[in-house]
């Protein structure tokens, strides 16, 4: 079986060069959804050997499973089509670690399906608000999304969902901390993530957020989770135990949106 390993993850297991404690895998072919902003979507040119800023290498699942296995956490992208949660259960049972995956709304009987096989954090790619919905060309409906990221959270507990948000794609900012507050209430996390612009994406062209206003996002983000002002520690990434996601939004040439907690002493 094929997946793709991201430059970081690829570099680990062949050179030895480690950038994370955790693996971050993809699965091949491309995506059916239309979101205008994701070069995986098969509406668009984009490359499929991308995500965001990142290079993704094909490997074979069967060859690197020992490797993988040797990361604090083992984290699966999901993409959409035929029978690609039966794909997604195989994938992670090749791997022995601690185990997220990132997914859009499935059936109940998955999510318990995944618990059984070790996935202990959940992913859903919510993305953007209610408002901005359509424009991104999100699938399904905002509604059924957010029942679902409440169907979820009864699954794996509180605190153990992270529902990944794009700040950047042309929502409100009064809308996107709202948002945040609801996702708190219910007991879901936010996965934060800075908009980047994609070649042969339909929002190639539109440009990245000011630092400086994703800084008050990220502070916002921390108060409403934390309660407290985190200082610094607001503008590390958000996501689950082990997640750093390094250069995931940002050139690694200039001042990154996600500091990783490997740049902190």
């Amino acid at each position: 079986m094929e997946i793709l390993l991201s430059a970081g993850t690829y570099y680990a297991i062949e050179r030895g060069i480690y950038y994370s404690q955790t693996a971050y895998a993809l699965m091949t072919g491309g995506c059916q959804n239309q979101c205008g902003f994701c070069s995986q979507s098969l509406s668009n040119s984009a490359s499929k050997f991308y995500l965001s800023r990142v290079k993704w290498y094909p490997v074979d699942l069967e060859k690197v499973k020992g490797r993988l296995s040797s990361f604090k956490r083992f984290c699966l992208q999901t993409v959409v089509r035929p029978g690609f949660e039966h794909e997604m259960l195989e994938i992670l049972k090749h791997v022995d670690t601690k185990k997220s995956v990132t997914v859009v709304p499935i059936s109940r009987e998955y999510l318990v399906e995944l618990k059984r096989v070790g996935v202990d954090y959940l992913g859903i790619g919510l993305d953007t608000t209610e408002g901005n919905w359509n424009k991104v060309k999100k699938p399904a409906t905002f509604h059924e999304y957010f029942r679902f990221i409440e169907d979820a959270v009864q699954v794996f507990g509180k605190g153990k969902v992270y529902v990944h948000l794009v700040y950047g794609l042309g929502e409100e900012e009064s809308e996107f901390i709202s948002l945040m507050e609801t996702l708190h209430s219910v007991g879901a996390e936010v996965a934060l993530f800075a908009f980047t612009p994609v070649k042969g994406t339909p929002m190639e062209n539109v440009k990245p957020p000011k630092l400086e206003d994703y800084r008050k996002i990220q502070k916002l983000r921390f108060l409403i989770f934390h309660g407290k002002d985190g200082g610094e520690k607001a503008f590390l990434t958000s996501g689950c135990p082990s997640c750093d996601r390094p250069f995931y939004n940002e050139d690694p040439r200039g001042k990154p949106y996600n500091v990783p907690l490997r740049f902190v002493s």
